[in-house]
């Protein structure tokens, strides 16, 4: 061989170990990189002026993992380009949610549509051996966005979303703009009153009864980097015992008359399943369990009480763990979950009624919700003070829903006396119109007054309808 040859021999030898050793090394020279760059920042404390795309290393350092290290034999990578071929035949409908978390797509019917038509699919049907192109597939390195998730709990300015919205195309592009307002936290459905699981569940009573079947966020691993992306931290909340689906597919989960046997309460419009049963516990706390390992930063448990409505003489509960009184039921639920959803990465608050903040037996008795017992079990408490919900005259207020400087003051401050210093208090407040004279964005500045006033360490709007535009036109981004 010629000197030449021989020195373009090696030399393309030493050209392609250096593109290996880049490769293999790529999160290690993204850490140099973020390293170099945190440090001038903290050195020179240029916080405010860095760049959203730049980590500050710390505690909270974002890790990369290899986004196709672990694909099964029908997939393959290659030049970042993605190809299926099974050994049997595949309907489209099963194949696609299978596939759609390793690509960008965020809409289940967008990225059907763009199979079927780079791959010809007809008939919803792929053969056995047939070679499918993925397109828009992930880069090959991702941010972890379970290492990546919030190390302590954020003063959070929060808005609800269900889960329709959040899982519907122009959510993602809404989440700069929620930033630029101030907005730093989302609450969204993972299952609603309606019963309807919005993820794609493997849990075993989501499978068998096929909650996730009109569920709406195809892609939850996009909308978590997304909300990472815009600094977004990030709620999923839970309607515990308040459930329609599950109520009404498995009839054990029903809470029984004592009168006829039957279910308990049947014509009421609201389905609660039985509180105390540890089936109807145990699907909910699986639940949680399964969004916290997906990267979620914090589960959030709505309707976590007994049902107020209805004859209570005349209900029978399963009592699965031993007669308990019904704020034990309660705690006894509270600290099984806490302790699944803590092992399992993510923090955990709840939401309790707004009364309950007086201390008041009928509604502790009522509700089983006891905030000192409550507070031993969970990260957040929620109370949802919106003024409009209290009777009229309560605390001798003729009107409540015009009084909100007083009721989310004295709501948070009397939680805050009954829980210590055990938990966080971040209540609801109010984003919606209804028994309030004048509601507009002086209503909410006085809301986040109170708020603010009473050490209360955050708070979230709600809204059903996801309406906020007396919330954006309100100071709280100052």
């Amino acid at each position: 061989m010629s000197h030449k040859l021989k020195y373009f021999f090696f030399a393309g030898i030493s050209v392609i170990a250096v593109i290996f050793i880049i490769s293999a090394s790529f999160k290690w020279l993204v850490y140099i990189n973020d390293y170099a760059k945190s440090l001038v920042i903290r050195t020179f404390n240029l916080y405010g002026s860095s760049d959203e795309n730049i980590s500050i290393i710390g505690n909270n350092y974002r890790v990369y993992k290899k986004t196709f290290s672990n694909l099964p034999g029908e997939i393959f990578h290659f030049a970042n380009m993605l190809f299926y071929k099974g050994d049997k035949d595949i309907g489209l409908n099963e194949l696609a949610p299978s596939l759609i978390e390793l690509t960008d797509y965020y809409k289940l019917y967008s990225f059907k549509n763009r199979l079927s038509s780079n791959n010809r699919i007809n008939n919803n049907s792929i053969n056995s051996g047939e070679l499918i192109l993925i397109e828009k597939a992930l880069p090959p390195f991702v941010i972890d966005i379970k290492m990546s998730r919030a190390k302590t709990i954020k003063f959070t300015k929060g808005l609800y979303y269900t889960g329709d919205r959040a899982g519907s195309d122009s959510f993602l592009a809404k989440l700069p703009e929620l930033k630029a307002m101030g907005i730093n936290a989302i609450v969204f459905d993972i299952k609603d009153v309606t019963g309807i699981v919005h993820i794609k569940s493997r849990v075993k009573e989501a499978v068998e009864y096929n909650f996730s079947q009109k569920g709406s966020i195809d892609n939850l691993p996009k909308l978590i980097r997304e909300c990472r992306a815009n600094g977004i931290y990030i709620i999923a909340r839970i309607a515990v015992f308040h459930d329609h689906l599950l109520w009404a597919s498995d009839p054990s989960s029903r809470i029984k008359s004592k009168s006829t046997g039957n279910e308990w309460n049947p014509k009421s419009r609201e389905k609660w399943c039985d509180p105390s049963s540890r089936k109807v516990q145990d699907y909910n706390i699986a639940l949680a369990v399964e969004a916290a390992e997906a990267g979620i930063d914090e589960i959030q448990f709505d309707y976590i009480r007994f049902p107020t409505l209805g004859d209570r003489r005349d209900a029978v509960f399963a009592y699965s763990d031993g007669k308990m009184e019904r704020f034990e039921v309660i705690t006894h639920f509270l600290q099984k979950a806490h302790e699944r959803i803590s092992k399992a990465g993510a923090f955990l608050s709840i939401d309790i009624f707004g009364v309950v903040a007086w201390g008041k037996d009928i509604d502790i008795n009522s509700t089983g919700q006891q905030i000192q017992l409550l507070a031993k079990h969970c990260d957040v408490i929620s109370p949802m003070l919106y003024p409009s919900h209290f009777n009229d005259n309560f605390d001798g207020f003729k009107k409540p829903g015009d009084r909100p400087y007083h009721f989310i003051f004295e709501g948070c401050k009397k939680v805050k006396e009954l829980a210590g210093d055990q938990v966080i208090i971040r209540p609801w407040l109010q984003a919606f119109a209804w028994n309030v004279s004048s509601f507009n964005a002086a209503y909410i500045n006085e809301q986040v007054r109170a708020s603010n006033n009473s050490g209360a360490y955050g708070y979230l709007f709600w809204n059903a309808s996801n309406r906020y535009n007396e919330v954006f036109r309100s100071n709280i981004q100052r």
